[in-house]
């Protein structure tokens, strides 16, 4: 979406002038701790009269403002003779309040198109220089759904400055009901604090051909019931992290299924979720439609996901400029290249089902992202089944790049995306994750694998910033990521890479391990070959394609990273539910993954009791560089909610 500047701004500015007034900070008054640093002082709040802030803080004995309100600029000196440069977070142009035209400028200087004074810089950031976040905040702040007060400027040394999260309300919409998108799902929500409120699995499960029907008779997810569900919860939460797939296709097998031309209903759900960003906290999810669609739905059969999958990897013509739109996209799906037309040994019947699902899913994403501006404060895009060569999917791709503004991320994956966003989730109240990367093996510049269509480097980046996380901090506390990359000699940088894990969780150091080798079994074997507290860790994942592991382990120790370093209150609950999440990411990436044993009882080397009796031997960090025991795991109840043993799941009990 081309961001039409001056439409937004006019759309601002009309919605703050029907907001009520504000009255002078009620705040002004408290003894809120501020922060000297070099000749500024951090963490005014504003709306602040110059009589009311001396009258609160002795040490000061004048102020420079000539409004009514001490503003970003105003020179402040203290009794003993130093004067300070007032600086307000949000307040840019300096008058003291955070208004729609502060917005303007934190938006300006994050596109680079204005230079401000120094301490106006500083208003702007909460970081070292200013991001997507700030701009999010800001404008947030001025629509009345976020109050910046709630965030430290700069950190106070007397204080931890932490707040307390917990109970924060999250209405989740899932993919689907396989365990990546509801078990990993709930059990992160509640491992970083917050509540997550999910509709029945009835509404949106997956029912393939060999599978029993849900209550009302359908195969997939109640569009209309997960419409009402979420109006009905709207009230109640602040975030909503939304798989589109689900909501207009009844998840990820519909969305590659569904042909209708009429999207009357699709079109009302966009609508909603325009509507409901306007004053809400959404992420929203989505896919570029696979290759070919689902073996075992509807009849559909091998053979012709074969036929379909090579028909949808022929090159077409690429597109550009003007001609990069819908329709010619959508032209273009039934010739190569060079114009011909390509040949597939399916009947006329399914080829045109097949390019029409394809049509409507395009359409649907057309037509929401042209009209959301960047009231959506995040929007993942999983290319399902991506290619890094020339394919169907390239100009559907492009297209949707070019609709995108800086809250949209492109992944070459999908199933990790619900995980994001509760991640997405914990940075916006917790705030930016300092984090840094370290790479084992000579693989952090090659293709991450076979679907990705970037270096592994560029792929782990694209992650960190979709979810609000840095990768090269030098904070002593910041979060330790180590990945195995691909390389000829797997086993020695996997035995390197436990070393340093083994190092970081002695000294207390926040870590979390992505295995991104492409090898089934070095980097777990070491991790369980090794005297090492495997629940140590904060996140762990070598599950699917590079970017689900990615995703899997990143949000799972971000968020969990986020809460037990700046909540003030780490409860039992989540440590329970934390023990969880590494329980299903240890048995299902390590022992399953590794022979597919369904056995929960198998002891052996790698078994699944082998890691429950490790974990159940480990503590887990439970805050700032501190580590405790937690209750003991059991796991019980294998299965194949799908039918398929690449969903299998378990239960897991913490007493």
């Amino acid at each position: 979406m081309k961001r039409i500047t001056a439409l937004l701004l006019t759309a601002l500015i009309f919605i703050t002038s029907l907001l009520p007034a504000c009255a002078v900070n009620d705040n002004a008054s408290e003894q809120r701790v501020l922060v000297k640093i070099d000749g500024y002082l951090f963490n005014l709040l504003e709306k602040t009269t110059p009589e009311d802030f001396l009258a609160a803080y002795g040490e000061y004995r004048s102020c420079s403002s000539e409004g009514e309100f001490i503003g970003t600029g105003d020179k402040i000196t203290a009794k003993d003779g130093n004067e300070y440069t007032a600086v307000i977070y949000g307040d840019g142009d300096g008058d003291g309040e955070i208004t729609v035209y502060d917005y303007i400028l934190v938006r300006r200087l994050y596109m680079g198109t204005v230079k401000l004074e120094k301490h106006f810089e500083l208003a702007c950031t909460l970081g070292d220089t200013v991001d997507q976040f700030d701009y999010i905040y800001v404008k947030r702040h001025v629509l009345e759904t976020f109050d910046v007060s709630r965030l430290m400027h700069r950190e106070p040394l007397e204080t931890d400055g932490k707040i307390d999260g917990n109970g924060i309300k999250i209405a989740y919409i899932p993919l689907d009901n396989r365990p990546v998108n509801k078990d990993r799902v709930e059990y992160l929500a509640a491992a970083a604090g917050f509540e997550l409120l999910i509709p029945d699995e009835d509404l949106y499960r997956t029912a393939l051909d060999n599978m029993t029907p849900n209550s009302d008779g359908s195969t997939l997810g109640n569009r209309e019931e997960l419409l009402k569900w979420l109006k009905s919860v709207e009230n109640d939460c602040d975030y909503f992290v939304i798989s589109l797939d689900q909501l207009i296709s009844g998840g990820l097998v519909g969305s590659r299924y569904l042909c209708n031309t009429d999207l009357t209903f699709e079109t009302e759900v966009a609508d909603y979720i325009i509507e409901l960003a306007e004053n809400k906290h959404v992420v929203l999810f989505d896919t570029v439609m696979r290759l070919a669609s689902t073996v075992g739905y509807q009849g559909y059969d091998l053979n012709t996901y074969n036929a379909l999958r090579s028909y949808g990897q022929v090159a077409r013509k690429q597109l550009s400029g003007d001609a990069l739109n819908v329709d010619n996209i959508i032209a273009g799906y039934r010739k190569n290249d060079r114009g011909n037309t390509i040949q597939v040994s399916v009947s006329d019947t399914v080829l045109d089902r097949y390019l029409a699902s394809r049509e409507r899913k395009l359409r649907i994403i057309d037509y929401l992202l042209t009209n959301a501006c960047e009231d959506i404060e995040r929007i993942y895009i999983g290319v399902d089944d991506s290619s890094p060569q020339t394919t169907i999917q390239t100009n559907e791709i492009n297209y949707i790049t070019s609709l995108g503004g800086d809250n949209m991320t492109l992944f070459a994956g999908a199933d990790e995306l619900g995980l994001m966003g509760i991640a997405a989730v914990a940075t916006d109240v917790y705030g930016k994750a300092e984090c840094k990367v370290t790479y084992f093996g000579e693989g952090k510049d090659w293709a991450a694998d076979e679907f990705d269509t970037a270096t592994l480097a560029s792929n782990i980046d694209k992650h960190f910033a979709s979810i609000g996380a840095s990768t090269d901090s030098n904070d002593e506390n910041a979060l330790q990521v180590l990945v195995l990359t691909r390389s000829n000699s797997v086993s020695y940088y996997a035995d390197a890479l436990m070393k340093q894990a083994i190092k970081n969780v002695n000294a207390g150091i926040p870590t979390c391990v992505i295995d991104a080798s492409n090898n089934t079994h070095a980097l777990g074997e070491a991790m369980l070959d090794n005297n090492f507290d495997i629940a140590a860790l904060l996140g762990y994942s070598n599950w699917n394609t590079v970017a689900n592991a990615t995703g899997i382990a990143l949000s799972n120790a971000v968020a969990r990273y986020m809460y037990i370093y700046n909540c003030s209150d780490v409860t039992e609950a989540s440590n329970d539910a934390f023990v969880k999440t590494m329980t299903f990411a240890l048995i299902k990436d390590i022992s399953y993954k590794r022979k597919g044993i369904t056995d929960l009882s198998n002891s052996s080397a790698y078994g699944p009791a082998t890691i429950v009796s490790r974990i159940n031997s480990s503590k887990i960090m439970v805050s700032d560089g501190e580590y405790a025991s937690h209750g003991r795991v059991s796991v019980s109840n294998f299965r194949y909610p799908w039918n398929r043993s690449f969903e299998a799941t378990f239960d897991i009990k913490v007493s």
